[in-house]
């Protein structure tokens, strides 16, 4: 059954997986921190100056090396610039980090600014969530 943490989080623990979600400001992330270290996180509403920075905070509280992020992107009706800049970060850290990660978007909402921008060729995007978990985990 699910209970609900001090941060606003829901958690559960089914068969070694910790399965959190967060509301805020019209978007809401889903995530599954999988057995295989690689967390599974849907994102939807809009990703704008409001709830951009919801998304960094809990990128940086959720994710960290070893483990393999994937951000399922196609339930965004809406990404602003303050997004772009989010995901262009993580594309920074993990080169730093050495953070593997992957983003699925099928969406123009969400592949028209990543290509208008030029992020789309810096960024590990794929058309669904199988060949991008596995595209994180090959990289192991």
């Amino acid at each position: 059954m699910p209970s609900t943490e001090p941060n606003g989080l829901t958690a559960q623990s089914p068969a070694n997986t910790r399965t959190t979600s967060r509301d805020a400001h019209g978007m809401r992330i889903e995530a599954s921190h999988r057995e295989d270290g690689v967390v599974l996180a849907r994102v939807s509403g809009e990703v704008d100056l409001l709830s951009a920075p919801e998304l960094r905070k809990w990128i940086q509280d959720e994710v960290s090396p070893p483990s393999g992020l994937v951000l399922d992107l196609d339930g965004i009706g809406f990404l602003g610039s303050a997004g772009l800049s989010v995901l262009a970060e993580l594309t920074e850290r993990s080169l730093g980090e050495r953070l593997r990660w992957a983003i699925v978007a099928t969406s123009r909402v969400v592949l028209r600014p990543l290509e208008a921008t030029g992020l789309a060729a810096q960024m590990p995007v794929y058309a669904g969530i199988e060949e991008a978990l596995g595209s994180v985990r090959a990289a192991d």
